[in-house]
């Protein structure tokens, strides 16, 4: 076993994954524009994409991993990952981590999360070789009796732009019962908007040890709105995601989606639901 001490130059972003989001890849690149920071973004969720070392959806022992982040980043004065690990790894070792690693899960609007969410999987997660190993993976830990029973539009196989869009609003209720409430909250669009509260964030994540200038802020924010390479798009209004949905996928979400679900994204982000 690795002890964690408070000492530590660690930490954690957690997201239910980033699926090709500009603005998650956004906050993990802007972090590292800073010399003193190392941030990982996604790294473990990749690695098995290209090394069998283990299956994707498996993750490093957090004890091991953080000892080997603390001896990788000793060049400087925080290293971290970003979106490798969900909240529900920390659930049993909370314990020993809360107060020596900072751990941050930031929350995007559930219309835009689920967009890339279906997206990523339509796209075949960006299997280098083609390979629908992935994908029959998610087919067969959807929930296809329970959408079922609620009505819902049916479907095929291929029609994965419609299975996942279910699974995705019926993964949006988990997220509410997966995370630990003393893990810090954080709408993305809050800090996209806000130099200062992205300050914040970074003074929380590096405990005091690392500061942006003004000049390394304003060079970050030119980033806010331009797709990197890789990326399609960048989604800055969730309302109008909602209004060019199908019939059916408003009728999914509103059968699916569990009102304490919404309020819990709400009370993080203060987002807006539409009918």
């Amino acid at each position: 076993m690795f002890q964690i001490n408070e000492s530590s130059h660690v930490f954690y972003v957690l997201a239910w994954g980033y699926a090709g989001d500009h603005w998650f890849s956004w906050f993990a690149k802007a972090l590292n524009a800073h010399p003193e920071i190392f941030a990982l973004m996604a790294h473990e969720g990749s690695r098995p994409k290209y090394l069998a070392e283990r299956s994707r959806s498996e993750r490093p022992p957090l004890d091991a991993f953080t000892a080997f982040l603390e001896d990788m980043g000793t060049t400087y004065q925080a290293i971290g990952d970003c979106w490798s690990y969900r909240p529900w790894h920390f659930r049993e070792v909370i314990d020993q981590y809360i107060d020596k690693i900072p751990l941050l899960f930031l929350a995007r609007h559930p219309y835009a999360w689920l967009e890339f969410y279906v997206s990523w999987r339509a796209g075949n997660m960006r299997m280098p070789d083609g390979s629908f190993g992935p994908i029959d993976h998610e087919w067969s830990i959807a929930q296809h009796d329970y959408f079922k029973e609620l009505g819902l539009k049916a479907y095929r196989k291929d029609d994965v732009e419609i299975w996942s869009a279910y699974q995705g609003m019926y993964q949006l209720n988990r997220h509410r019962v997966d995370i630990d409430t003393r893990i810090r909250r954080v709408a993305l669009e809050s800090l996209v908007t806000s130099p200062q509260r992205f300050a914040e964030i970074v003074a929380y994540l590096t405990k005091n040890r690392v500061e942006f200038s003004d000049a390394l802020l304003a060079y970050i924010y030119r980033w806010v709105y331009r797709p990197f390479r890789g990326e399609a798009r960048v989604l800055a209004k969730p309302d109008n995601l909602y209004r060019a949905w199908p019939d059916w996928k408003k009728l999914a979400f509103e059968r699916i989606v569990e009102p304490q679900t919404l309020a819990f994204y709400s009370d993080i982000g203060g987002y807006e639901y539409f009918k």
